[in-house]
């Protein structure tokens, strides 16, 4: 395993910032299949490539995408599927920024893209350049996956999981700083990979303040992956930490989703037989407001619990955490969840 030495983000090459942390442009979407946007000044085109076409499109731009040599960095704020950058700004494919979104997946589902690049303006240091009005820091990590791993990282290293597969193989990472030994709130950026990169664990003392990323590869053989992670360093008044909100209970064979909004919660069954003896108990109400602090913990069960969605404006404040019990057969859960 090889470590990186920390340095400066690739803008700071650029006499340009970020401004506030806050998106250039934002795209919506309903895909099925695979679609190609390409995105040159304030005009989108996309190329149904496999599918459906998109529906119910929305574009919003903040700022023309400029007719200069960019590096624009991707955030998917919600979709299931892969998205991933194919081209970036450049003189030879004038100025237009190529982006995949691949949804694998039966069925459309809605996509929410947030796109940022250099607007013109005050010279910041590398260090701020992806922060909210402030600092920000970051690591990088790539590897080969075959199959599913969970990439831990806590302090100045990252440690590769294996979970099902071949183990991980040519993993290396790199940060400006090492993650702190105190609660942050980190958020995954710029993953790309043919499969499914999704952010487990929030740093916590419970997990002593270990980031968790897990990557699926559902094809045959093993596939690249890499993604950034990203952070403002700890204020003194710490994030509120999550308290028990509700806890929920029943008997399940194969994946279900729960959804919780305000002080109800419903299931949907993805795969396997309907849910047995639900059971929803509420302390109170989940507050209508970002929760990215929100938790899991299983109490009982003996498959995979975690959250897929946490509250957000984007998806109406709903956090939705996912039950996956592939043995055969029914098992009894409960999970309880903190906000």
């Amino acid at each position: 395993m090889a470590v990186w030495a920390g340095i400066g983000l690739l803008l700071a090459t650029t006499a340009f910032a970020i401004s506030q942390g806050e998106p250039q442009m934002i795209w919506e979407g309903e895909v099925d299949g695979v679609s190609i946007l390409r995105i040159r000044g304030g005009q989108v085109d996309i190329e149904d490539v496999r599918g459906l076409p998109v529906q119910r499109q929305r574009v919003q731009f903040f700022e023309r995408l400029p007719e200069t040599r960019q590096y624009v960095r991707l955030q998917v704020l919600e979709g299931r599927g892969r998205v991933r950058i194919l081209e970036q700004p450049r003189p030879e494919n004038n100025y237009t920024l190529s982006v995949e979104i691949n949804d694998y997946q039966g069925g459309s589902a809605f996509y929410s893209l947030a796109f940022y690049w250099p607007v013109r303006g005050r010279t910041v240091r590398p260090e701020t350049a992806w922060g909210r009005g402030g600092r920000a820091e970051q690591l990088w990590w790539s590897g080969v996956v075959d199959d599913e791993a969970v990439i831990e990282c806590r302090g100045e290293t990252c440690e590769p999981q294996t979970l099902r597969g071949r183990p991980v193989t040519r993993d290396r990472y790199r940060l400006t700083r090492p993650l702190p030994a105190q609660r942050v709130i980190v958020s995954l950026e710029e993953t790309r990979g043919r499969g499914e990169v999704r952010l487990l664990e929030q740093p916590r003392e419970d997990n002593n303040y270990t980031a968790r990323v897990l990557i699926r590869d559902p094809q045959g053989g093993a596939g690249e992956y890499s993604f950034v992670l990203s952070w403002n360093p700890p204020s003194r008044a710490e994030p509120p930490i999550a308290r028990r909100g509700m806890v929920w209970s029943g008997r399940v064979d194969g994946v279900v989703r729960v959804t919780i909004q305000s002080n109800q919660a419903t299931t949907e069954v993805i795969s396997g037989a309907p849910v047995e003896e639900e059971q929803a108990h509420f302390l109170r109400p989940l507050p209508a407001r970002n929760l990215p602090e929100a938790t899991v913990r299983k109490i009982r069960g003996r498959g995979r619990v975690e959250i897929i969605e946490y509250p957000s404006a984007r998806n109406g404040y709903r956090l939705v955490f996912e039950i996956e019990d592939s043995r055969g057969g029914s098992d009894r859960y409960e999970v309880e969840v903190g906000w």
